[in-house]
């Protein structure tokens, strides 16, 4: 099983596929296992590296008893390390909800070795200054959920998320192809469109009737825009 430890935990990953890097960062509640049932990989993986790796407290990864190991810049740095250690340079990124989160942390701290970006269901605002409308309860976790993921790690790294200061400025200032998406019914939905409006060079695109993982799950829906972006724009 591959891993790479970073700080003393072990973290999943899997790679796949031919042709230009993209990682894949899955949303909460989820892992790598979702990327394939969902059928992005058999979508993607003909043109692309894959490159996925299950978030901390998710999947096969480590569930660690700090909450700094769930910070979205701790979980930047997991995948630079990944990266760094199966020797790519220069991505593109496909991030959907919380993995939204880290492609827009890599911005702020790595946009040069960015080829371009691809959020779905997510914007960059602080939770602080916007409240998440989509929360987490330990209590009203369904059966399925308590036995896959460990009850702890999806706290933790609720709070974590809770606690994410957003990015706005270093948007402006990226001039990479950006994608960003959502279903027009997410309850994020305005939110991420303004987000798009950051960028200098971005598309924004609505997925009429769908909800927030709607957007994720029904890949007819995006899958050609993405693939555009890919092939036209997201390669050096």
């Amino acid at each position: 099983m591959p891993l790479i430890e970073v700080k003393g935990n072990n973290y999943y990953y899997e790679t796949t596929g031919n042709g230009s890097p993209l990682v894949l960062i899955h949303p909460y509640m989820s892992s790598i296992f979702h990327w394939h049932k969902s059928g992005w990989v058999d979508l993607l993986k003909r043109d692309n590296q894959l490159i996925m790796f299950d978030y901390p407290g998710h999947g096969k990864s480590s569930s660690p008893k700090s909450i700094e190991h769930y910070y979205v810049s701790n979980v930047t740095e997991i995948l630079i390390s990944l990266l760094n250690e199966i020797g790519i340079n220069n991505f593109s990124v496909f991030g959907f909800s919380m993995g939204g989160r880290v492609c827009f942390d890599l911005i702020k701290k790595y946009k040069d070795r960015l080829n371009c970006i691809i959020v779905g269901g997510m914007h960059s605002n602080s939770p602080k200054t916007h409240k998440k409308l989509i929360t987490y309860s330990e209590e009203n976790l369904p059966p399925i959920v308590r036995h896959k993921f460990d009850a702890n790690g999806l706290k933790l790294c609720n709070q974590a998320q809770n606690e994410w200061a957003g990015i706005h400025d270093e948007i402006k200032d990226f001039s990479k192809p950006a994608l960003l998406f959502a279903g027009s019914e997410d309850p994020y939905y305005n939110w991420i469109k303004s987000t798009s409006k950051l960028f200098s060079n971005s598309e924004f695109i609505t997925i009429d009737g769908l909800g927030h993982i709607g957007a994720f799950w029904r890949t007819n829906r995006i899958v050609d825009q993405i693939r555009l972006i890919l092939k036209n724009k997201g390669r050096q």
